[in-house]
Order: structure tokens, then sequence, then C-alpha cells
């Protein structure tokens, strides 16, 4: 990755074989590819790169960015200092037109096992959740540590709701193991799943029709778990309990924590003082379980301390520009979520979106290319909670968005880039397959006709944007980091965010200065 980029190679690259496999001939107007940009933008970007820089700073320095939490101020505050020193323009840390609510930041914790003998509770505390508070002592007592409290633990199988009745006055004074479901059961790893796709896969799903319509099964799932959880959260603060515990989702001692039970009341009211909550590892939820269904007591000490911030609850985007000449009015934009939950510092969800996005702007001002429209990143806050921030942007600017050719994200983990889901779009295929061509040799492989969802570009798609998530490696994203205590910047490929944000550079150069904005989606029939 570090020799230096010749025209040859380019060359080569270019008259290679089609990204996709294409069935049937289609009438493809030719982009123009200047291929002396190309050669210094793969310079710049793979020879000159700041990724490692950006990602130690973000990660190492300033941490988890939590919505609404002092980090993420630290970490807005870094990122349009940082695009003021490369002399961007129009750099803004713009509100969103509604409110966020109460921030939150983690404190400390200290847990352990008493019973059925002592042992560190490998536990972490979820977001937006309460601290304990030890009771006073007896007469003739001293005191335990500030805030400590014991507790035994009790299992609430709560599979529906139906399940609620049965527990009700049940509970109280315990720390309560809440089984949504079955405890899972984890097999060994004996076939571990790539780390990379392979060619042959990615052609294979370029190739596969659209579907005709969502499916409506998961949308249904979703509805129906969100009721289950408001009813929980009003619920289980009535049954007197001290802290609520869950099992993470994966094993091999990785914790996944994200919202507590009672995080949406604890944002949105002043007052509201919600549980304790923590996530514990998939083995000693597995040992609770056991012990108590044989009559083995368990019991634990706790001491659980966190704060609320954000006492105007308001929560910001970070947004800059590098302005266009003779169609400085239409914009190409690209973006990530800047926000993170905290078990880890956000490494790969999404510091590895954000540092590519911002070397992406880096390189593109460092090269000084003339480009004819203006270039915008937005680093985006409350992806976690629901595409907040990016949505908030949206509706907000709406006026704007028609002057908007294209909108790109990149929020998959650390992966190289292989291509682009086209987001049903399938006028851009051809586009997108001409532009990214030259990087045959970094990996890019095909185009994906389908859509993909849960991150930005779907705020912008809905707004009637050209909206494109990159296709990437999985690495260990879906496995070992997203929302784990070990997401930090041991996790990240630095060759593969050098090629992404090289990538990055070049799409938007070459959307920047095409003659013509990308097409838009055919707008939807209305029925009678």
């Amino acid at each position: 990755m570090r020799s230096r980029i010749g025209l040859a190679a380019i060359c080569a690259a270019l008259s290679a074989t089609p990204l996709t496999a294409q069935t049937a001939p289609r009438a493809v107007v030719q982009e123009r590819l200047d291929l002396s940009a190309l050669q210094r933008i793969r310079e710049e970007g793979l020879t000159r790169s700041r990724v490692d820089s950006l990602a130690h700073q973000m990660m190492d320095v300033i941490g988890p960015r939590l919505t609404g939490s002092t980090n993420m101020r630290r970490a807005q505050d870094w990122a349009s200092s940082t695009f003021r020193s490369w002399g961007l323009a129009n750099v803004t840390v713009e509100p969103w037109d509604s409110l966020f609510g109460r921030g939150w930041d983690r404190g400390t914790y200290e847990g352990h096992w008493l019973e059925p003998y002592v042992q560190p509770l490998y536990a972490m505390p979820l977001a937006w959740s309460g601290s304990t508070h030890a009771p006073a002592p007896a007469r003739g007592r001293a005191p335990t540590a500030a805030g400590a409290v014991t507790c035994p633990v009790q299992i609430a199988d709560l599979s529906d709701s139906t399940a609620f009745a049965r527990y009700n006055g049940q509970l109280r004074g315990a720390c309560v193991l809440v089984l949504r479901q079955p405890l899972r059961d984890i097999p060994p790893e004996w076939n571990p799943p790539p780390r990379r796709f392979d060619a042959d896969t990615l052609i294979a799903r370029s190739a596969q029709p659209l579907p005709s319509a969502p499916p409506q099964g998961p949308q249904q799932q979703f509805r129906s778990f969100q009721a289950m959880a408001q009813r929980f959260a009003s619920w289980i603060g009535e049954q007197g309990v001290v802290a609520v515990l869950q099992p993470s989702q994966w094993t091999y001692g990785l914790i996944l924590g994200s919202a507590g039970p009672q995080a949406r009341q604890a944002r949105d009211s002043v007052n509201f003082e919600p549980l304790p909550a923590l996530v514990v590892s998939h083995e000693q939820a597995g040992q609770m379980v056991r012990d108590i269904r044989q009559g083995v007591p368990v019991r634990l000490e706790l001491n659980v301390q966190n704060t609320f911030t954000n006492p105007d609850r308001r929560e910001y985007n970070v947004l800059a520009e590098i302005p266009g000449t003779d169609l400085a009015s239409q914009v190409v934009m690209i973006g990530a979520h800047f926000d993170s939950w905290y078990g880890g510092t956000g490494a790969t969800d999404n510091g590895a979106g954000s540092v590519v996005m911002m070397e992406a702007m880096r390189i593109l001002k460092t090269l000084g290319l003339p480009m004819r429209r203006t270039i915008r990143i937005g680093l985006w806050s409350g992806e976690e909670q629901g595409l907040l921030g990016s949505r908030a942007w949206v509706r907000a600017h709406r006026a704007d968005l028609a002057a908007i050719s294209a909108y790109l994200n990149v929020d998959n983990g650390t992966g190289r880039l292989r291509g682009v889901y086209a987001q049903s779009n399938p006028a851009v295929i051809p586009i997108f397959e001409q532009i990214l061509s030259p990087f045959r040799d970094l990996g890019i492989v095909a185009m994906l006709p389908g859509n993909t969802g849960g991150t930005d570009h779907l705020s912008f798609d809905a707004g009637g944007v050209p909206g494109f998530q990159f296709v990437q490696d999985p690495i260990e994203y879906d496995t070992r980091t997203h929302h784990s205590q070990v997401d930090t910047y041991e996790r990240l490929v630095m060759d593969d965010l050098r090629q992404a944000a090289t990538i990055v550079a070049w799409t938007v150069y070459t959307i920047a200065n095409r003659d013509d904005m990308l097409p838009r989606k055919a707008a939807p029939v209305q029925s009678n």
C-alpha cells in the first residue's frame, strides 16, 4: 500500500473486467474519469494518510461518545477545531430542531459476588441507568462504602407481558436477572465466520433481483418488542428492586451494552430516577441461572455511580464544507455517525466511519483539486437512538434537499470498501461501476442493487436524496466489536481505513465534477 501508484497501474485496472456480471446490455453514459486527479488522491490517501492519528485522538484521548454526554461534547469541539485547522469552510456545530433530552455519563462501577463464593462480577452499567444508594447503617454498625448495596439475585422469566403478574410483589430488595427469552446456548466456534467477503459471493449478490416489497415480519416484531419494553420499564419501577441485570448476548466474556430498560423515561424527564441496570457476561449469567434453579443462593454487592448531563437537553451535529466552483449551489454530502455506546471507545461503531469521512475531506482539501459542486461532511449524533441527528438535519433543511446530488455513508466497521448498495436505485449502478472501477486492485468488486438499513443514509433516502451506504468487509464487526467493551483502537485495520478514505475521496471528487447530478429514484406510485 506504500508504493507509488503509477498511471499504468490505474489504466490496467480500468481495462479489467466489469465490477458486476451483467446479464443484459445497458445504454451507459461514459463517465469522465480524471486520471491525473486519481493518481494524486491515491498517493495522498495511501501514502500520507492521517487515519491513525485521527483514530488515536478520537478513541484513546476522547473515548466513547454517547449522545448527550460530556465526551460527545469534547468530540464535537475537537472535530470542529480540526476542520477549521484544515481550512474547511462553514464549520458548524448545529443544534437539532428538537430536544434530545438528558445526557448521561458513566461514572464508577464495582461489583462482585458474595455467594456462593467471592468473585468479580463481569458486568457494566447500561446507558441512562441509575446509581446505587446505600441504605443508612443500622444502629451500632459501621456504614458500607458510599453507594454500595448488597442484594440476592432472583430470576424473572418475562418472555411475554402475561408473566408480569406472576412476579408482582415478589422481587422487592432483589437484583433481578431478567430473561426475555431462555438464556442462549452459544456453541463453540468450530467454524469461525469469514472476516472478508470473497469476490464470487459479492458478484452473486449483485445479480439478485430487487425484492418487490420489504418484508413486514421484522417491523411487526420490532413494534411488539417496543411495546413490551415500555410496559416492562414502568412495571419494574414499581417492584422495589435494587438493580436490573440482563445477560450479554455474546459469549467469551464479551459484554454488549446499550440503553437501560428505563432509558427513555430517564432522557425525557428532568427528575426521573431510573434503577441501576447492568449487562452481565453470558458466562456469569449462566452461572446465576444454574445456581438459582438448583436452590443455591446468589448474592451480590454493587456500587454503581452515574450522572446526568446536558441540562439544556440539546444535541448537535458537526458540519463543514469545501466550496465548489461553477456549481457551488449544488452539494455532494458524505457522513457518518459520530456517537457510540460506551463499553469500548466506539472504534468500529462508528469511529471508523467518522475517521474515514474526515480523512476524505482532508485529502481533497490538501490536494486543492477543483470541484464544481460543494462538498459537505456531516458527523451525526443520536444515530444509536434511531438516526435522530441525521433525521433532524434532513427535516430542518428540507428546502435544500433538491440541491444535494448524493449522500454517501460509512458505518459497518473497520473493513475495506467492496462496493456500494444502490438502495433500489438502478440508474446509479452503471455510474458507480465506472467511478469505482480504478479500485479493483484494492478490493472493489460489486454494486449491490438492493437496500441496506440501520444507518444514516436512510434519512436522506427518505427525503428523496440519493443516499448510499458502502459495502464493507465484516472483519469482526458482528462477532466481536459491535457495541461490546472490546470495540477499541486495537480492532481497527488501518490499511482498510486508508483504502476506504481514498475511495470515498475519489468518489466524491468525481460526483462533484459530473455535468449532471446523480439520478433520483422514481417517485412511488400513489394508489387511489
